[in-house]
């Protein structure tokens, strides 16, 4: 691989990669560990703001959205399923599993998966803002974002992952998203030919 003039070989690559991951990581993690308010909003969306998407699930059911729902829950078995092949193939330690010498996770007393990458919580939240976005609830989908882009920046600050794990779930998570809703759709012009 040639870069600025010069040939790099992967390990380089990934080495510088890793540099990068780990930097951004830790100055994040240590922002969170240097301001309170910071740190207590990191540990609040990294613990509990997936709750929020889930409720989305009730919202639609309740407004009779049900497309919007499935498309949504078949968006998370595919980054589900996804996620399992990757761990199959590649695991990575989570951060304060590596640098335990540097890092107190929030996650002591729990029993917590000890995988990385992808991010999971970063894939489900993701998988429900696009596939609720593509299906039409714009606005909603939009607050959903946003709110998805905040847990996976306090997935990072809260010790939990490094960017490279939350931008490969947000990835993972747009595109079952965008799978789904293609099926969903599809099925959905099915079933209105066929009932026609």
């Amino acid at each position: 691989m040639v870069y600025h003039g010069t040939i790099i070989s992967m390990n380089e690559l990934f080495d510088t990669i890793r540099f990068y991951d780990y930097g951004m990581y830790y100055d994040l993690y240590w922002t969170g560990l240097n301001n309170k308010i910071l740190g207590t909003i990191f540990i609040g969306l990294a613990k509990y703001g997936i709750v929020i998407f889930f409720l989305t699930f009730a919202y639609l059911i309740w407004n009779k959205r049900i497309n919007a729902f499935l498309c949504s829950f078949f968006a998370l078995g595919l980054a589900g399923f996804a996620d399992f092949v990757i761990t199959i193939f590649w695991t990575r330690p989570r951060p304060f599993i590596v640098h335990h010498d540097l890092i107190t996770p929030i996650t002591q007393g729990l029993q917590v998966d000890p995988n990385s990458f992808p991010s999971g919580h970063t894939y489900i939240v993701f998988a429900i803002a696009a596939s609720i976005f593509l299906y039409g609830h714009k606005r909603l989908g939009v607050i959903l974002f946003v709110l998805a882009i905040l847990v996976a920046v306090a997935r990072i600050g809260a010790g939990l992952h490094y960017p490279s794990d939350v931008i490969a779930g947000a990835l993972l998570g747009l595109s079952s998203g965008a799978v789904a809703y293609l099926v969903v759709q599809r099925l959905e012009e099915y079933w209105e030919d066929r009932a026609s």
